[in-house]
């Protein structure tokens, strides 16, 4: 073997800071502040001077190298900055679901062994009701936010602002080695304990490149975008690497996303063109649009993941100059997977616009049958869905001899079992079909069906439960659930809610409850949840 002999320089974060300060050192960076009405403004340069600070501090508190630093967090400027000073400084940045659990949320802290926790302030009441369980290894928490002197807690704690303001501006920014870990993202934990993954700064460059091309995200340093997809999910699908490594001007809404006139606010304010989000936040802007009139947005491309949208949305919102494409990713692909880039739905049939879209580069994927076997990409058969690149999970965080990554050794290659029913056409175009374990995505959240079920039988009233994923108008898919009571007991729907309201979170709740007097079952003595499904999939469009 001959090697090239070209030179080598580490795929590192750090790299596309200096590549941004090198090109794009005005760029804009917006964050709507926590008082939902005024912006914060700065540019890259500004952002990173301030890494730097927040670099500088890590180093004075003495927090170790290779350190995990927990981000529980809103989508900010100071939330961006720590995508930077962390990683950059050798350190990981471990982003974190404020709205999990708080059982979740100390499985994944304690697993990560995080050194600090950053929260923002309407979330220290979080840390506070954990801390007695995080002393042994979090060693200072620091919040967020603009200084706030009235703000109590009986944790000692220090502002984020108080602690950089006296750094320097500068930072001897080490040359690291692109294996080294630079993030940390769980998933869920629906079905079982969360589990780690662990980003290097490799796969965070070479993702941030592959999003960077004209078929998958397609920044360029005339581009606004603003993503609605949260922070602690996936980082923000990768964007604050990618949209810097570009150059565009970036909009942060807080924690504001949900709140539709706040964003389309935001979009007409400050020229946002480009936008990625759960398909509930594209339906809600539809409705905000078709409610007061509007004709006019500069928003151009809506990117939504997490679930499919639907035809109906994506032409409604093509009506206002919107292409919405779906795509596919998760926790353990670095984020999107695959992109349906769409320029114009006149031409294209509406089984191709419904598709989660082309494998971005360096995504590899086939299908398995039930015997094992590879299967054809010809869009009609159906199997298992598997993957590998160099945006791929090989291994979990702290995994453990019950917690699998679902790995599969072909031929010294390790594939990825992704737990879904996909089909794949001869161009390369992914289709989702259905979901191994009965998992329901509902809003962008994971919500599994077993939990549920487990936690209903368990309800003195009832012989059996079934839940299903039910098409909803709003949220894409919400659980429905079905159940045989006991002779002569009659349940009402509310007293399903108050009984699993401290067992489960709120969005794994079903919406509705149906009595049935007999379930419907497969040859082989199961519940027939296809059955069911064929049913009752359509119950919230009807009811």
């Amino acid at each position: 073997m001959i090697n090239g002999m070209m030179m080598h320089c580490n795929l590192n974060i750090t790299s596309i800071m200096q590549h941004a300060l090198a090109l794009y050192a005005e760029q804009k960076i917006v964050t709507l502040k926590s008082d939902g009405m005024t912006t914060h403004e700065y540019t890259y340069k500004d952002a990173f001077a301030r890494a730097a600070q927040f670099a500088n501090s890590l180093d004075r508190l003495q927090v170790s190298k290779n350190a995990k630093v927990g981000t529980i967090a809103w989508n900010t400027y100071q939330h961006f900055e720590l995508h930077y000073a962390i990683p950059c400084s050798q350190r990981i940045y471990h982003t974190i679901n404020p709205k999990l659990p708080h059982e979740q949320l100390l499985q994944i802290i304690a697993s990560a062994q995080n050194e600090v926790i950053i929260v923002e302030q309407d979330c220290l009441h979080i840390v506070e009701a954990l801390y007695e369980h995080l002393q042994p290894f979090v060693k200072h928490v620091i919040v967020l936010g603009d200084t706030d002197k009235t703000l109590k807690s009986p944790l000692e704690f220090m502002f984020y602002e108080e602690l950089i303001a006296t750094e320097s501006t500068t930072y001897d920014w080490p040359d690291i080695p692109e294996q080294t870990a630079s993030g940390l993202c769980y998933t869920s934990g629906t079905t079982g304990t969360p589990k780690g993954v662990l980003y290097s700064h490799r796969s965070t460059v070479l993702h941030a490149l592959t999003l960077s091309m004209a078929t998958v995200v397609g920044l360029d340093e005339n581009s606004c975008i603003m993503p609605l997809v949260p922070l602690y999910h996936i980082s923000a699908w990768g964007i604050p690497f990618n949209a810097v490594l570009c150059g565009a001007k970036i909009v942060w809404p807080n924690s504001f996303a949900g709140q539709i006139e706040k964003v389309y606010q935001l979009i007409q304010t400050e020229s946002v063109d480009v936008s990625m989000a759960v398909p509930t936040i594209w339906t809600a802007l539809r409705n905000h649009l078709q409610e007061n009139n509007i004709t006019e947005t500069t928003l151009k491309r809506a990117i939504s993941g997490g679930s499919a949208a639907s035809y109906s949305l994506i032409e409604s919102l093509s009506r206002y100059g919107i292409a919405l494409e779906n795509a596919w990713g998760m926790t353990e692909t670095s984020s999107l997977g695959t992109c349906n880039r769409i320029n114009d739905l006149t031409n294209l049939p509406k089984t191709q616009v419904l598709k989660c879209g082309r494998p971005i580069f360096g995504m590899q994927m086939r299908l398995k049958g039930k015997n094992d076997e590879l299967l054809p990409h010809n869009g009609i058969s159906e199997g298992t869905l598997e993957i590998r690149g160099h945006n791929v999970a090989r291994d979990y965080n702290n995994n453990s001899d019950n917690q699998t990554t679902n790995n599969i050794t072909d031929n010294t290659k390790v594939w990825f079992d992704t737990g879904d029913i996909a089909t794949i056409d001869a161009r390369g175009y992914l289709n989702i079909t259905d979901r191994a374990k009965d998992m329901i995505k509902t809003g962008g959240e994971w919500v599994s069906s077993v939990e549920i079920e487990n936690a209903m039988l368990g309800h003195e009233k009832v012989v059996e439960a079934a839940v299903i994923a039910a098409n909803h108008p709003k949220w894409g898919e919400r659980p429905l659930l079905i159940l045989v009571a006991k002779p002569t007991m009659h349940i009402e729907h509310v007293e399903i809610e108050t009984y699993l309201a401290h067992k489960l979170h709120k969005w794994s709740i079903p919406s509705a409850t149906i009595l049935i007097s007999e379930m419907p079952y497969t040859g082989t003595g199961k519940i027939s949840k296809k059955t069911l499904r064929e049913k009752y999939y359509d119950y919230f469009m009807k009811n």
